[in-house]
């Protein structure tokens, strides 16, 4: 039950009891247990929002303070590294494969339907990113789909390392060829240009690899030019978490599908116990708007702790995008991106009953009546 003595969403929604002031800069929520996303988790814990960021995380409710109070669990709003709902074929460019400076959020459909399925799953930041095809796609943009607005347009830089960035007809044709193209663009890039950044250690990589060989070859040449960021895919990451580490590399992995191998999340147990990070796709247009939960709760059965798995699609991911200052985890001064669940957040039993996005009620599953999105 949700106890609502203010109105904190950009459109209506009569509360069940006092009727709202139009607009409140500062609330509070009490919950039955905060999880804050970094592995700790606060009980009977009170998170104070002004003005859409978080001022304090602990016991003690202010006074003065308009304050909700919930039954069910608090956790940072869920991320997902890599989705590609409302772009199209916006994010794919068939002709060239170095476009490393193509900015991927002139793409993103704030008002695109599907986006609301996500939020409905806790989803308050994704990444929108390049086509896999290309050797250096562009950059990835972090959206919220719960508001429509960009957070970060620069992201993170996209590299294809696997076999779909060769091709017959256009180069590079061989693996060879492939890191041939890329240490002459690392070589010839501008300061200020994407791969500059990303060698310079400013802007963080997403570098897509699945086989061994791959992601080895990957690590290696991340560690040569100093590039930070995560590897995508890479289901036997578990098997070189050596080269992974060595490189200070994390892993990005993808949805887990029904009937394949477990081999991927018994490689995420192997990375949480050598410390290595990790995070998730989304995926929604393919896999549907769960499947990151989905894919969590099998880590959790391959025995990845429950606050790990919820760091992974928290904190590690917002530090993976390189907005850990500002998202991922319940913390003074971050965006007070909430979600309330009915229960343990990865718990797949648990319901998303309220979402909140910089502050905004944006998200009422426990109520008949509709909360519009903010920014419509």
């Amino acid at each position: 039950m949700l106890t609502l003595s203010f109105l904190a969403a950009a459109a209506s929604l009569a509360p069940t009891a006092v009727p709202a002031p139009a607009a409140v800069d500062a609330f509070a929520i009490r919950a039955k247990m905060v999880h804050v996303g970094d592995g700790t988790s606060v009980e009977n814990g009170v998170v104070v929002v002004t003005d859409g960021t978080i001022t304090s995380v602990g016991t003690a409710a202010p006074e003065g303070v308009p304050l909700i109070e919930v039954d069910g669990h608090v956790s940072p709003g869920l991320i997902g590294l890599r989705d590609a709902t409302g772009v199209g074929s916006e994010n794919n460019e068939t002709t060239r494969k170095l476009t490393p400076d193509a900015d991927v959020s002139r793409a993103f459909d704030p008002h695109h339907p599907g986006w609301r399925r996500l939020v409905e799953q806790g989803v308050t930041a994704v990444a929108i990113t390049p086509g896999s095809s290309r050797i250096a796609g562009g950059t990835a943009a972090l959206v919220s789909p719960a508001t429509g607005e960009i957070l970060a347009s620069r992201a993170m830089v996209c590299l294809g390392m696997s076999s779909s960035s060769i091709s017959s007809e256009v180069e590079p044709t061989s693996y060879a060829g492939l890191y041939r193209h890329l240490d002459e663009a690392f070589s010839a890039a501008a300061a200020d240009s994407a791969l500059g950044m990303a060698k310079a250690g400013r802007m963080p990589v997403l570098m897509r690899a699945r086989t061994r060989a791959e992601v080895v070859n990957a690590a290696s040449f991340a560690k040569q030019m100093g590039l930070k960021g995560a590897i995508v895919g890479a289901p036997r990451a578990g098997e070189i978490v050596g080269s992974l580490k060595d490189a200070g590399l994390a892993v990005v992995f993808d949805t887990f599908r029904v009937g394949a191998e477990l081999r991927m999340a018994r490689s995420g147990k192997a990375l949480a116990d050598a410390g290595v990070p990790f995070a998730f796709v989304t995926d929604a247009t393919s896999s549907g708007p769960s499947a990151m939960r989905m894919t969590a709760a099998a880590f959790q059965r391959a025995g990845v702790a429950p606050q790990a798995v919820l760091s992974a699609m928290t904190r590690n991911a917002a530090d993976i995008a390189g907005v850990g200052a500002t998202h991922g985890t319940i913390a003074a001064g971050k965006s007070a991106d909430l979600v309330v669940w009915s229960g343990v957040p990865t718990d797949l039993t648990s319901r998303v009953e309220h979402v909140f996005a910089a502050g905004r009620h944006v998200l009422d599953a426990t109520s008949a009546e509709e909360i519009g999105r903010a920014h419509v």
